[in-house]
């Protein structure tokens, strides 16, 4: 799928290209709603306003290729705001590493609530940025570009955040 013909597509109106679009990152556009918030209808709504907001702001993204980045921090930016409304705390979800563990081969439960445990300890900006390096696949600099950081910060706060993780988890359970 050719992201930048699909997003240069919907701008000109094209339905069908835009929910090609979504289809490619629904599901961890849902996922990742989710860990915040961990209540299915809250994920539900802010993935639907999510989807509506990216419909009709389309046209500001200023790098088509970067569709998936951008409609990522956009719903990150949704899922925040609304735990601040509504003073509920940042909590991880289950599904979301019951599917990290399948994808990087691990199916014992001890260490999926290790997980879960772990990275509950982190505060919103580590558990942000570990979701985007280890979930999103992004790199230091989309990470940096995403959240306007320097690289720089980027890389001690990810350090930090797995030196937080590491004495929760079993040796050798995240890797360098």
């Amino acid at each position: 799928m050719d992201t930048t013909y699909l997003v240069k597509q919907a701008r000109k109106g094209n339905d069908e290209a835009f929910e090609q679009l979504i289809a490619s990152v629904r599901n961890k556009l849902y996922r990742t709603a989710f860990s915040y918030v961990r209540n299915e209808q809250d994920a539900l709504d802010l993935y639907q306003e999510t989807i509506y907001e990216a419909y009709l702001s389309l046209k500001k993204l200023k790098k088509p290729g970067q569709f998936q980045s951008w409609i990522t921090k956009i719903i990150i930016f949704k899922s925040i705001d609304f735990i601040r409304k509504s003073s509920k705390h940042f909590l991880a979800a289950d599904e979301l590493f019951e599917q990290l563990m399948s994808v990087e081969g691990f199916d014992n439960l001890d260490q999926s609530l290790d997980l879960t445990k772990a990275f509950e300890s982190l505060d919103v900006t580590y558990k942000t940025m570990i979701l985007l390096r280890y979930y999103h696949d992004l790199s230091i600099k989309e990470i940096a570009e995403f959240m306007d950081y320097p690289e720089g910060t980027v890389k001690s706060n990810l350090h930090r955040a797995k030196q937080i993780l590491r004495p929760i988890l079993k040796e050798g359970y995240l890797h360098g």
